[in-house]
């Protein structure tokens, strides 16, 4: 069956491909993924699920198996690698990451390219819109759990647990439990309000 669906994907998504490649010479290559990644977010159930890991395994910086993308998420940094048995849950947003194996987002994680994406010289008028953009890559480290909304710029380590709502501006160590606007450590008990938390964000 996973070999029919993945038939089934690559043939959907070829329109969608041919029109990135003739996009990426007209608008550039990152403004062409972000508009295919848009389009493809809308389409439901498992068979949009085998076209969007068919679209992505040909125009990001890899894709590995079993690849869970939900509906309505999109990608906005062709750089983006994803590992293998990733699940992205619905309305994630994504840009420059590396998301190792076995790494779970639950819905609506956003994982931005840093945390200094624009700079804050607003002398004599200067609108911020014209500070120059500083991405930068953020890495999801294997076997880490994202909870619902929460937003990710800055690096995640191995088997953390990010909670739901949590905003994460500085690197989270391997096997931390973070919480919190900004996100701090957690205690034993916040731990595992969190963890209990997190599991039932995955179930809704």
């Amino acid at each position: 069956m996973k070999t029919m669906g993945r038939t089934a994907g690559f043939v959907l998504a070829l329109p969608s491909l041919l029109a990135y490649t003739a996009g990426s010479a007209l608008l550039g290559r990152e403004r062409a993924f972000a508009c295919a990644s848009e389009r493809l977010a809308i389409r439901g159930g498992q068979l949009g699920v085998y076209t969007r890991q068919a679209f992505y395994r040909y125009t990001t910086g890899g894709i590995g198996r079993d690849v869970c993308f939900g509906f309505m998420s999109v990608f906005s940094k062709p750089e983006v690698r994803i590992g293998q048995r990733v699940y992205i849950g619905r309305f994630c947003t994504v840009g420059w990451a590396d998301i190792e194996d076995d790494v779970m987002l639950a819905d609506g994680v956003q994982v931005l390219s840093g945390r200094h994406q624009h700079g804050s010289d607003s002398r004599q008028g200067k609108p911020l819109i014209d500070n120059p953009q500083v991405i930068s890559k953020v890495t999801i480290g294997r076997g880490a759990w994202i909870g619902a909304g929460a937003v990710v710029m800055a690096d995640v380590g191995e088997c953390a647990v990010v909670a739901a709502g949590a905003v994460v501006v500085r690197p989270v160590a391997d096997g931390a439990r973070v919480g919190g606007v900004p996100a701090k450590p957690l205690t034993l008990q916040d731990a595992q309000e969190a963890h209990a938390s997190l599991v039932a964000s995955f179930a809704a």
